[in-house]
């Protein structure tokens, strides 16, 4: 490992380190200079100077972005702690959502932004209209996404994160099944029989070809054919509308299927393992009492609470 001296640390430009974390969060140059506000020629000098003070590339240039070396993970997570502090110092009790410009990126599944997001979009921009909200949505690695702050909370089942995480849960939810209005199994309950022997839709964002209701058929001696596997739930309701297929999914989803129309919502003939599906909202501890984060953690639970009273 490389060590920076006393001396060398004192004669660096600080500025040099908001470069560095913008790039190792957005791992894209033109990205990272909007966000901090710099051109990108501005932001490549200083990235060079920054590469010459540290004597290592840091981010090597790759087809699907700047990807950072070893020693630049290393040094993700002490100098974005350290802004952090910084920032959570300057900022103390001035924050005002009304006047702030923060942007907030959220890791998460696209069937958790459905649910949550379009009311929570409503809530910002009457509450704090300057903040920018984005999400992105991780095939892997959720948690590096947290430790190098390219994200600032995620949501997923994740009721027990490691310790340097905090979680906390927004809503519990049953699984259903999804169908067109005239389809053969839409008058009512049906059996694992008539249930193993339609078209399925399966949602896997990884690509995976089954997911628990393959391994609770498997526990009944049964397998089902799944006919589609696309990974979000973004077109289901779609494709369920014009074909026989069903889709076994949570019910927040299915709310937002039924409500575009033409589609009915059965209860599922299994169970999950877990019996509920739950989303929790998870951030890393170093973030915990941040001004912005905490306020926005809030908004997002009485967020979840008004959705949940909406759905019952």
């Amino acid at each position: 490992m490389r060590h920076i001296h006393f001396m060398n640390l004192r004669t660096l430009d600080l500025n040099l380190l908001v470069v560095f974390d913008a790039l190792m969060r957005e791992r894209h140059v033109t990205r990272a200079a909007a966000a901090i506000g710099l051109s990108q020629p501005a932001f490549s000098n200083a990235l060079t100077r920054l590469r010459a003070r540290l004597g290592d590339e840091l981010f090597i240039r790759t087809p699907d972005g700047m990807k950072p070396t070893a020693w630049a993970i290393e040094l993700s997570g002490p100098i974005s702690a350290a802004l952090h502090d910084i920032q959570t110092a300057l900022n103390g009790a001035h924050f005002d959502p009304r006047t702030s410009a923060h942007r907030i990126t959220v890791a998460t599944p696209d069937y958790a932004a459905m649910t949550l997001f379009p009311k929570l979009i409503v809530a910002l921009q009457d509450q704090a209209p300057g903040i920018v909200l984005q999400t992105i949505t991780p095939s892997q690695h959720w948690g590096e996404y947290l430790d190098t702050q390219r994200a600032d909370m995620a949501l997923l089942n994740w009721p027990n994160p490691p310790e340097r995480f905090s979680s906390q849960m927004l809503f519990q939810e049953d699984w259903v099944c999804v169908m067109r209005q005239d389809h053969p199994l839409a008058a009512g309950t049906f059996s694992l029989d008539q249930f193993s022997a339609v078209n399925h839709l399966l949602v896997s964002p990884q690509g995976d070809r089954r997911n628990w209701v393959d391994d609770a058929l498997a526990r009944h001696a049964r397998t089902r054919h799944i006919a589609y596997t696309m990974p979000a739930y973004g077109m289901a309701p779609m494709i369920l509308g014009t074909t026989d297929f069903v889709l076994t999914c949570p019910a927040s989803v299915a709310k937002v299927c039924y409500e575009y129309g033409g589609l009915s919502v059965i209860d599922c003939p299994l169970k999950p393992p877990d019996k509920m599906q739950s989303i929790h909202m998870v951030w890393h501890t170093k973030l915990g009492n941040h001004p912005v984060h905490r306020w926005f953690r809030a908004l997002l639970q009485d967020v979840s609470a008004v959705e949940l009273i909406n759905d019952h």
